[in-house]
């Protein structure tokens, strides 16, 4: 499930794919996909995302729970790999947003990078 190239539809997967391509290009309307009370860890993690040199990207689990959909999507770069699990739920509107985001897994990231998220009594 490879893309660079956004998608058009208002199904949930479709817009995944959309903002993941949008990641890619480093095309700011990808913030337009946050809710505006969206938990994001860490806060700044839209802006990390369209900063950085990524080549692809794949959508490597889904999971549906009542409305909402979780999907992680893996971010590929020539140096670095960033997974992303986001939330994602309709809005009142019937559009999709993104509710919550965290990094679940990177490697090769650059030092103060976007690490995954630590909860506490993890290790």
């Amino acid at each position: 499930m490879k893309g660079t190239r956004p998608y058009e539809g208002g199904e949930p997967e479709l817009m995944v794919r959309n903002h993941a391509a949008l990641v890619v290009e480093r095309d700011p309307r990808a913030r337009g996909n946050l809710a505006s009370d969206a938990e994001i860890t860490p806060p700044d993690l839209i802006e990390w995302l369209l900063s950085q040199p990524f080549t692809g990207f794949e959508l490597v689990a889904h999971a549906r729970i009542g409305a909402h959909h979780i999907f992680k999507t893996k971010f590929i770069g020539p140096t670095i790999l960033v997974v992303v699990q986001a939330r994602w739920a309709a809005d009142a509107s019937g559009g999709w947003r993104i509710r919550e985001a965290e990094v679940a897994r990177t490697e090769g990231a650059p030092s103060g990078a976007a690490r995954p998220a630590v909860r506490s009594g993890e290790i």
